[in-house]
């Protein structure tokens, strides 16, 4: 059993001293890398919790706080309408069950210790991250007896309690309603999103297989990554990625952020949507209720929902401790707002 685990066990099992195991884990000390990664596994592995005075001391107040991680850096600020859903949802949840919701800032220059410390100040007793992922400190708060959910992103779905979008059959749907419309000339474009290198391989994965499906060879010219770059050189790649594709008659994009960003270039240089350039994206990062937001089909993600499981998991972490890694995956939804049409002949 967990409590049963001591950090003798720990030491031995990672092959350290006593005193290097109590460092890493209580984060202290200057401590190799490598080092430090075979502690904490060892520790997750095998169960080891550390003893949390303050988290005894508001279970005596009666006061039970589970914490949300929120990314401030500005280049996120286009996921504060997707995730918003996940954070109601997750808070109601929760409420129900007599635990309030908390929420951490934090950037990317933030070091593992940093938000670490954030977390052991606030009291919480559980962690729920949206995105942001680090290993080392996912296994840092676990082996100090914080549970920890990863929310929409499955770059560690094998190590972690993950909750996650079903990213390659959302992009099956997707691609696989292009080519019912009529399309076999359809383009993939993607770009970087930062701490989300699964994504744009599972979406493509889930592209080329519908492709694949429906025997409709694939252009590699075709597939476009956006490079990171200045606004303007990015429009500037934009508008060469759409004159070089003369035949292309669809697009599938990474997601509705990048897909608005192509159909302002298309409308400047004269490529109307959906008449000469039919485009879908897996979504909703964008506000569709705002008149400025131009109607891009998606396959739309169900926040509210990822919300409400994603508290599930986290309150069975905290009343049950399962042993067992649990992944939950979310299916996409098509939603047709008209900017996929039929391929001019």
């Amino acid at each position: 059993m967990a409590e049963k685990t001591r950090l003798r066990d720990v030491a031995e099992a990672a092959g350290v001293s006593l005193s290097t195991a109590s460092l890493v884990l209580s984060d202290q000390g200057r401590i190799a890398p490598d080092t430090r990664t075979r502690v904490l596994e060892a520790a997750l592995k095998l169960g080891y919790r550390q003893k949390r005075k303050k988290e005894e001391e508001r279970r005596a107040t009666g006061r039970m706080d589970i914490a949300i991680l929120l990314d401030i850096d500005p280049e996120w600020s286009i996921v504060l309408t997707l995730i918003r859903p996940i954070i109601q949802e997750f808070e109601r949840t929760v409420g129900i069950a007599g635990f309030n919701t908390i929420l951490i800032p934090i950037s990317r220059s933030d070091s593992d210790g940093q938000i670490a410390e954030k977390v052991r100040a606030s009291g919480a007793i559980g962690v729920a991250t949206i995105h942001f992922t680090s290993p080392d400190l996912i296994l840092l708060l676990e082996a100090a007896g914080i549970p920890v959910v990863i929310v929409m992103n499955s770059s560690h779905q094998d190590r972690f309690y993950t909750v996650c979008v079903d990213d390659f059959q959302g992009a099956y749907e997707g691609a696989s309603f292009l080519l019912r419309s009529g399309h076999h000339e359809i383009g993939f474009l993607e770009c970087e999103r930062k701490g989300l290198p699964i994504l744009p391989v599972d979406r493509f994965f889930g592209f080329k297989k519908a492709m694949e499906e429906f025997t409709v060879p694939f252009d590699e010219a075709m597939h476009g990554r956006l490079p990171a770059t200045e606004e303007e050189s990015a429009t500037d790649w934009i508008e060469g990625y759409l004159r070089a594709g003369k035949g292309m008659t669809a697009l599938f994009a990474l997601d509705d952020e990048l897909a608005i960003r192509v159909i302002t270039v298309a409308s400047r240089i004269g490529i109307r949507v959906p008449q000469d350039l039919s485009i879908i994206a897996p979504g909703d990062m964008l506000d569709y209720s705002l008149c400025y937001v131009p109607p891009i089909t998606t396959m739309r993600i169900d926040t509210t929902y990822m919300g409400r499981i994603s508290a599930q998991m986290m309150l069975n972490r905290i009343t049950h401790n399962p042993l067992e890694l649990h992944v939950l995956k979310v299916k996409q939804l098509l939603v047709k707002r008209g900017s996929v049409g039929t391929p001019r002949s």
